[in-house]
């Protein structure tokens, strides 16, 4: 009899426990990006204690987003060359995520800062390459729609955590919620290893570095897919210009709590709850250009509509709609990039999805925070939208989808 603490051994999957992997996968995400959102509440907290500027807090941001990216590839090399480990990868991605906001909450000096939210950006990068993968290979013909609910998971835990955060941050310091953080974070890891190993895993795809580098080189050589890390990079800049300066907006100039902050931040992600599944429904039956393009096009005015809105209803409604896509077409990225590549190198196209996103996030909060003390945190917003309306206009006007 197969040992509980053994990998799974690769074979057939039954309906079942695909079900059972899409729910896990689901829930895991949730709560990841509960304890990851929380994190942007923190913000204005931990740069007032700190005693930050906004070029502080863009550069955090920016080294933040570095370290993820530069996570992406590893972690996509440790989900195709140890495919029957991803229940323990999964699990260590949410408990060493719980680990590195204890860690953040006793900083007491800002290199420290920089230090543990970026181990804490490397622990939620785990993630993705391993989660994504495996429901891409277990729904292939479903793959927009199981994906996006995956992502529909993140949007929830997105709306649920500044709500959390905003009402504990009204009791506690923001150092104590972090550091409590840590022990639902190692449950909730040992829970999802606990449900997800006894689930057949894949065979591993690859066997070594060198293999994996190669693989990664002449996955780069696909022009199709090399445009759909273009509309990517695009996305992501504006997502990481948004999540860094948009708090400090609200808790500064426009004076909210941090249960206000929360609020507004809860709003950005409650659309793309019900709107995510949908998305990804309508790219499987009507292609992902016809959802990403109008998609990444309202993104962008939204972003705009952060910069002219007023405070009241119109931002409200602002932050409302730009929630609808703010994280929801990274679903519809993926999946155009997974239709684009063979099923054994899934998990490498994601870190590659992943990875291309920092190439512009990398530098954009930190140009951002140049822009913010220069003339004010609303013209950050500016950037933000230039960067998404290039992406949706680059889209628009290139061949990028698979040919039928």
């Amino acid at each position: 009899m197969q040992s509980s603490m053994e990998p799974a051994v690769a074979g057939p999957i039954t309906d079942r426990q695909r079900l059972t992997l899409l729910a896990a996968a689901v829930a895991g995400h949730a709560f990841k990006h509960m304890l990851s959102a929380a994190f942007f509440v923190y913000l204005p907290e931990i740069k007032a204690s700190l005693g930050l500027s906004n070029i502080q807090v863009g550069a955090l941001s920016s080294l933040r987003n570095i370290a993820g990216g530069l996570t992406n590839l590893p972690a996509g090399f440790a989900a195709d060359r140890f495919a029957q480990h991803r229940p323990v990868i999964l699990g260590l991605s949410i408990a060493l995520t719980g680990l590195f906001g204890l860690l953040l909450g006793l900083a007491t000096n800002y290199g420290f800062a920089i230090l543990a939210s970026a181990l804490m950006i490397v622990a939620i990068t785990l993630w993705h390459p391993s989660a994504i993968s495996w429901l891409s290979q277990q729904f292939a013909a479903r793959r927009g729609l199981a994906i996006s609910m995956h992502g529909a998971g993140g949007s929830l835990g997105e709306a649920v955590g500044p709500l959390a955060a905003g009402a504990l941050l009204g009791v506690l310091s923001w150092r104590t919620v972090l550091q409590g953080s840590f022990v639902p974070a190692v449950a909730m890891g040992i829970g999802i290893w606990l449900i997800l190993r006894s689930i057949p895993g894949s065979d591993s795809a690859l066997s070594s570095v060198r293999e994996y580098i190669g693989t990664a080189g002449r996955l780069l050589l696909n022009r199709r897919l090399l445009l759909v890390f273009l509309f990517v990079g695009g996305f992501a800049g504006g997502q990481s210009v948004t999540m860094t300066f948009l708090p400090i907006y609200l808790r500064e100039d426009l004076g909210l709590s941090s249960m206000g902050l929360g609020l507004y931040l809860s709003l950005a992600q409650v659309a793309g709850v019900g709107t995510q599944p949908l998305m990804g429904y309508l790219s499987d039956r009507l292609g992902r250009k016809a959802v990403l393009v109008p998609g990444l096009a309202v993104l962008g005015f939204a972003y705009l509509g952060l910069n002219l809105a007023p405070p009241g209803w119109p931002l409200v409604v602002t932050v409302v709609v730009m929630g609808a896509f703010l994280f929801s077409l990274m679903s519809i990225l993926l999946a155009s990039a997974m239709d684009l590549v063979a099923r054994e190198v899934q998990a490498i196209t994601v870190s590659l999805v992943f990875g291309s996103a920092v190439v512009v996030s990398g530098f954009a909060p930190a140009v951002a925070g140049i822009i913010a003390d220069a003339y004010g945190v609303k013209a950050a917003f500016l950037l933000a939208a230039g960067f998404v309306l290039t992406a949706a206009l680059v889209a628009a006007v290139s061949r990028w989808q698979k040919e039928a």
